[in-house]
């Protein structure tokens, strides 16, 4: 996440000593001597210049940026370098007002702004790292009391409290749906519950990296295999090779074959090339961990019943074929089943690899979704991330579309920077589905949500026309269940 600042001052240098490690920022000033300070808080690019300029503002990467904070001691100057960050599209802007009787000229401009220094760095920390919902310091400035928001990727999800083993802070309070728990040893951390942490202000970092750093887990939430069928030698260079770059590139631990038992063949034939068909797989696996599962059926078929027995964290299928009549039935029928039993669907066109992944940026449980996996891969496979925001056609859609659209791309770099994984940004105005199709050309993956209505053959949705029009592997996520 990208970062600018006009002006070194005070309250700039309290910002930089409190904004997490995902923010790069860049300083403005007009005074070198002060632009040096502010470096000493912590590594910035430094531009010199007037930071009302709009070349200096361009210099300083205006373009790129996700948010712009106006600090000097110049209200004239802090309002143009607002009004211009403001004209471009940026959507997180904020001032410090020097003077205080000059706050209602910032209010006039619809520019949030604040007039204290201390207070100016804690209501833009707050606002800049969306995992911290407020914080506010005690007992002569020596304590803090910080309230946070645990999300999907926290390692402290899924913790009791009294496995955080710290000497350092206190869990004081947890609202959880809107209801109060005063909280015990054995309380478990949930995503979406807001903490509220009391410790020493000298232990405030340390605080906050425990309650709003991130790691990879997709497909854990969902299951801890990837599972694919074996039927044919055709297989092992195919979809069992998808499945095996997903296992190797994801937080999965183990990939489960599932396939006919030799056993309940009575054909001798069939069943020593059945035999082989395992060996076989199991040297492509190399030292991925194999799990064997047996079914007495077809093992296309029988993937789904496997999933809903076993800890399935992604199914891997060939993609149906892209016929309009059949592929549009095939693709509606295996969205419809694998949201109902809630596990993430792989459609293989074998081209899941290192590489380039796609994801569409919506602020929808299934875009969430769709986005946490996404960044999840990227990070675990060292793959690039393109998020894609689409705004529909003016007689479409009204006119909060764009808004929404730029706030769901915001929202989806917040998460990804927590990792330390960039996105690239395209946003356009069209057809989704076209939109995102062009997008896709000559990548690896695509990661879509599981449509919240189930797809008809009249009204398949954009996840379904996507994931049979294709050419490149689609991940369909649905919600993880609670």
């Amino acid at each position: 996440m990208n970062l600018i600042v006009v002006g070194s001052g005070g309250t700039t240098r309290q910002l930089l000593g409190r904004l997490g490690e995902s923010w790069e920022v860049t300083v403005i000033d007009v005074d070198a001597d002060r632009l040096a300070r502010a470096e000493k808080v912590r590594p910035v690019e430094l531009v010199e210049g007037d930071g009302s300029s709009r070349v200096v503002l361009e210099r300083a990467g205006l373009d790129n940026a996700d948010a712009l904070v106006a600090a000097t001691a110049d209200d004239d100057a802090n309002l143009e370098a607002c009004r211009i960050a403001s004209e471009t599209g940026l959507l997180r802007v904020f001032a410090v007002a020097a003077d205080p009787d000059r706050l209602s000229d910032y209010r006039d401009a619809e520019i949030p702004s604040v007039s204290s220094h201390a207070q100016a760095a804690r209501v833009v920390e707050s606002a800049l790292e969306p995992r911290r919902i407020s914080s506010t310091s005690f007992a002569d400035g020596k304590a803090e009391a910080i309230e946070f928001l645990i999300a999907g990727d926290a390692p402290v999800k899924g913790m009791a409290l009294k496995d955080l083993h710290s000497e350092h802070y206190l869990v004081a309070a947890i609202l959880r749906g809107g209801g109060l728990i005063v909280p015990h040893g054995d309380t478990v951390l949930e995503e979406e519950d807001r903490v509220t942490v009391v410790g020493s202000a000298a232990d405030f970092a340390m605080i906050v990296r425990t309650f709003t750093s991130g790691e990879a887990r997709f497909p854990s939430d969902y299951g801890t295999s990837v599972a694919v069928a074996l039927e044919s030698e055709g297989d092992i260079e195919g979809t069992l090779a998808e499945a095996l770059e997903l296992t190797r590139n994801s937080q999965a631990s183990a990939l489960l074959l599932v396939h006919r038992d030799p056993e309940s063949v009575n054909d001798e034939s069939e069943a020593t090339r059945l035999v082989q068909l395992l060996q076989a797989a199991t040297i492509k696996a190399g030292q991925v961990d194999v799990q064997s599962r047996p079914v007495g059926g077809l093992p296309t078929k029988s993937l789904l019943q496997v999933a809903r027995e076993e800890s399935v964290g992604v199914v891997v299928l060939a993609a149906p074929r892209s016929g309009e009549v059949r592929g549009r039935m095939e693709t509606n029928r295996l969205l419809r089943a694998y949201s109902d039993a809630g596990v993430p669907l792989l459609l293989s066109r074998n081209t899941f690899g290192v590489g380039t992944i796609v994801v569409p940026a919506r602020d929808t449980p299934a875009g969430r979704a769709a986005a946490r996996a996404a960044i999840d891969l990227a990070d675990d496979s060292g793959s690039k991330l393109i998020g894609v925001a689409v705004v529909s056609p003016a007689f479409l859609a009204g006119g909060d579309t764009k808004d929404e659209a730029q706030q769901a791309m915001l929202r989806l770099r917040e998460e990804a920077a927590v990792l330390g994984v960039r996105v690239r940004r395209i946003l356009r105005q069209g057809n989704p589905v076209h939109v995102i199709e062009e997008a896709a050309e000559g990548v690896q993956l695509v990661v879509l949500g599981m449509p919240p209505n189930r797809p008809s053959f009249a009204n398949p949705g954009i996840s379904a026309h996507l994931a049979r029009r294709l050419e490149t592997s689609v991940l369909l996520v649905p919600r993880p269940g609670p």
